[in-house]
């Protein structure tokens, strides 16, 4: 049965375990390449060295029925290369196995127990968007695997594991990948190929109750790690002020009674609508920012460092936040009232009382004609 890649990394994994651990491992050969499983085993793997370009091995059960590289059941682990297999037996048949092929005269057939995951405990209180580094270690006995053979090629993760709608729920929610394990000396990670896996873990989820899991991505070596949490609300709230006139502002921090607010450090950048940014720091409740000189969109990110009410020292990832900076509104101008000379205006005041008095005289004139023809009327 061929794997593809994923043979191929279980291949470079497990290949390396004839090297090391000698004292952990049993190395024989055997008389007629046969070999003994005792019934307490619960599953073994088999690294069987051959001659060079020679052909995988066949696999004799104590029945005498016979696995093949290419025909197997599926829960046989089976990787080849030009010169060796590695052959893992999960719930083997107590008894004597063999294997028949060009096997190599003086490195023979290995056998080797199973391997555990470790890591260390997680806090008994999480908050949401805490940051938490994690070791994790692959166990061989009480061995740890050195990285430099081991783990080339295998790849750890974590997720969280929702528990609401766990009791048969169709639309249960999907595991969440919360981080990644590694032994390169990068970021979180000491020591490269020291056998130590860390990983920078961001709880960015709902609060609620979680299953945490820590597990190998290659299915052929799955390995899990599990422990049930509670994920705590955010214990911090974050508020920008308005700039000012001048473009002064701040940053607010309100804690709640899970943290030491004298304890608050932050930690950050925030970008301005011309694109520059600026690294930002401080200690307590209220963080000092650069004037917001420039109208528009200005971006946050950052870290909080706090001790909490238990004494211990945490860190909070701040979800990116986006605030617009409005112009300032400025009261229009009012227009000038322009004054006209007086002696512009004398025209139309004479206009004005000519018309006057012409009004007037005609007026005075139709009320005495009425006034005389009423006498004339009388008499």
């Amino acid at each position: 049965m061929a794997w593809g890649m994923r043979g191929l990394l279980y291949f470079v994994l497990l290949s390396a375990m004839a090297g090391a651990g000698s004292a952990n491992e049993q190395n024989a050969r055997w008389l007629s390449n046969t070999f003994r499983i005792d019934p307490s085993i619960s599953a073994v793997t088999l690294f069987i060295e051959r001659e060079q370009e020679s052909a995988p091995v066949v696999l004799i059960r104590p029945d005498g029925s016979k696995y093949y590289y290419q025909r197997h059941p599926d829960h046989i682990n089976w990787a080849s290369t030009s010169q060796r297999d590695v052959i893992t037996l999960w719930q083997p048949e107590p008894g004597p196995w063999q294997a028949t092929g060009k096997i190599d005269e003086q490195r023979g057939i290995s056998l080797v127990s199973v391997f555990r995951l470790q890591l260390e405990p997680l806090p008994p209180r999480i908050y949401q968007r805490e940051v938490l580094k994690l070791d994790a270690e692959l166990k061989y006995a009480d061995t740890t695997l050195d990285a430099a053979y081991y783990l080339d090629g295998l790849s750890l993760h974590a997720q969280l594991v929702s528990q609401l709608g766990s009791d048969g729920d169709r639309f249960a929610q999907a595991p969440q990948l919360i981080g990644h394990f590694a032994d390169d000396g990068t970021g979180l990670d000491a020591y490269p190929g020291d056998g130590k896996m860390t990983a920078e873990l961001v709880f960015d989820t709902l609060p609620g109750q979680y299953l945490f899991q820590a597990q190998t991505t290659n299915q052929v070596l799955a390995r899990t790690y599990q422990q049930e949490l509670l994920v705590y609300p955010m214990p911090l709230n974050l508020r920008f002020s308005t700039p000012d006139a001048e473009g002064r502002w701040r940053l607010n921090l309100e804690a709640d009674g899970e943290l030491q607010p004298d304890t608050l450090v932050v930690t950050g950048e925030l970008s301005n609508p011309l694109g520059q940014t600026l690294p930002i720091s401080g200690q307590g409740r209220v963080i000092e920012l650069p004037d917001a000189r420039q109208p528009g969109n200005y971006r946050w990110q950052g870290r909080a460092f706090a001790t909490t009410r238990d004494g211990r020292e945490i860190q909070l990832d701040l979800a990116e936040q986006v605030v617009r900076v409005l112009p300032p509104v400025s009261a229009p101008a009012a227009s000038p009232v322009k004054q006209t000379p007086l002696w512009l205006l004398w025209p139309y005041l004479l206009g004005g009382g000519a018309l006057l008095l012409l009004l007037s005289g005609g007026a005075l004139w139709l009320w005495r004609k009425k006034a005389a023809s009423k006498r004339a009327e009388g008499l």
